[in-house]
């Protein structure tokens, strides 16, 4: 649907607007919740959520409103400006701009860059878990061991604890991952987990 709503154009329920560089949305949710948000984490909402808000419109008289199906629930007072238009920027704020400037913002305006996308994160911890032992050719290939990265506060009992239900086993992590002492585990280290 683009970036920006012009005078007379609306939102339905699920419908969304996408900022230019695809980092923010701003959809009016199903529970009628108008939010904005930076790749699926809220940043703002309307609190209309439950109110029944059936649609989000840039009305022709200059103010920005949803609507239940009968009445108006939420609007941004701009009654009386010319020419406006709602536009998600890629800074994060939606402003609604008229003829004379912007008549109302979300105030969610940020200098820090877009949040990446979940896909390249997803792919960088890929890349950092160590890749299965090569097998000769005519054997398929196994299946890649269960990692897990140490973070702080970490112990292998409590690790032990998260993969099998049962702090005891945690010898069986610090014999595949080749830890001669249980009690030194560092953050950012690499175990492998057998089944």
């Amino acid at each position: 649907m683009g970036d920006t709503l012009t005078e007379g154009q609306k939102l339905q329920k699920g419908d969304s607007l996408t900022s230019n560089n695809g980092a923010y949305t701003l959809t009016l949710q199903d529970d009628g919740n108008l939010v904005l948000a930076a790749r699926g984490e809220a940043v703002w909402a309307s609190g209309t959520g439950g109110q029944g808000v059936v649609r989000a419109e840039v009305q022709t008289d200059g103010n920005f409103v949803l609507y239940t199906a009968d009445k108006p629930v939420w609007h941004t007072d701009t009654k009386g400006k010319k020419d406006v238009k709602l536009v998600l920027q890629d800074d994060r704020n939606v402003v609604l701009y008229a003829a004379d400037g912007p008549a109302w913002n979300s105030g969610t305006d940020t200098d820090a860059p877009p949040p990446a996308e979940p896909e390249v994160e997803l792919a960088a911890a890929e890349e950092s878990a160590p890749a299965p032992a090569p097998e000769p050719a005519p054997a398929p290939a196994p299946a890649a061991p269960r990692t897990y990265t140490v973070v702080s506060g970490d112990t292998l009992w409590a690790i032990s604890e998260r993969f099998y239900g049962d702090g005891a086993k945690y010898q069986r992590i610090a014999d595949a991952s080749g830890i001669a002492n249980p009690d030194l585990i560092q953050p950012g280290q690499v175990l492998t987990i057998p089944e």
